[in-house]
């Protein structure tokens, strides 16, 4: 589910343009995970999948590395500059109990990721970006015998840094890989998750770029190896965004909006 978290303008950066934040904070979500805060047995918040309320199963997560790729889009509104200076992401990795991630590979795109025409506007496969990682809340499913006290899937926060990127208005891509406490297993992103919803995606642009070699025929890879595809959230017909955030400055272009050159009096 797209949201965004834009703040009011505050100060005048020259003529046109005034910026929404005198310092970095979150500019943009792309959606929930936390289903139910505060209800692990004996501590901390749940990100449930809700395998048993919506016909077929859903995705615990989406593999993230340290093979696959994913991407989810996101919009920068018209009218508005957005200088990005880092983000954060979230995934965990089985038995980790929110151990350090080691690694984190980030591409922004103007475009689908390796589409035709597409821009890379940033690309950071050449370094590690991970600035820390925080444990946040527990993964579990409502198929679980505990689904409360289940204490396998330890989702931690992600923090990555990014230099000043000016991107103004329109979409763009985050593609991400990343590595977990033991670099060569398979960690996973969560799908935003709401309680009652089924689906947290109108469009289903979110997607994996599965790895070059794919040795199980049922993979649904296996057609596609080294290929971006639409990924397929379990057997359930829904389709979901992946949770992510943005931090930056925003910067809204007042002329462009309305044709004055003043911002509108605060209340």
């Amino acid at each position: 589910m797209k949201s965004r978290n834009l703040a009011a303008a505050l100060c005048c950066l020259g003529g046109s343009l005034f910026a929404t934040a005198s310092m970095a904070q979150q500019i943009y979500s792309n959606g929930p995970f936390i289903t139910n805060p505060g209800a692990h047995v004996p501590s901390g918040d749940v990100s449930l999948a809700q395998d048993v309320t919506y016909p077929g199963y859903t995705m615990l997560g989406m593999n993230a590395g340290p093979n696959f790729r994913l991407a989810d889009d996101f919009f920068v509104p018209a009218g508005h500059i957005w200088t990005v200076n880092s983000a954060t992401l979230y995934a965990y990795q089985f038995g980790s109990d929110g151990a350090d991630f080691t690694d984190a590979r980030v591409i922004i795109w103007i475009g689908q990721p390796d589409g035709f025409a597409s821009i890379k506007v940033f690309d950071g496969t050449a370094e590690n970006l991970l600035v820390s990682t925080t444990p946040v809340a527990y993964r579990s499913a409502q198929s679980f015998s505990a689904p409360y006290s289940n204490s396998d899937r330890r989702i931690v926060a992600i923090s990555i840094a990014l230099p000043d990127l000016e991107l103004s208005g329109g979409q763009y891509w985050l593609d991400w890989q990343l590595k977990g406490p033991d670099p060569g297993t398979s960690v996973f992103t969560p799908p935003v998750s709401i309680l009652g919803q089924p689906y947290t995606s109108v469009d289903g642009f979110a997607r994996k770029k599965c790895p070059a070699t794919v040795e199980d025929p049922n993979d649904s890879c296996a057609t596609s190896p080294g290929q971006w595809q639409l990924f397929e959230n379990g057997t359930a017909p829904y389709l979901v965004d992946l949770p992510f955030v943005i931090n930056g400055v925003d910067i809204e272009n007042v002329i462009f909006n309305d044709g004055f050159d003043t911002p509108d009096p605060t209340p």
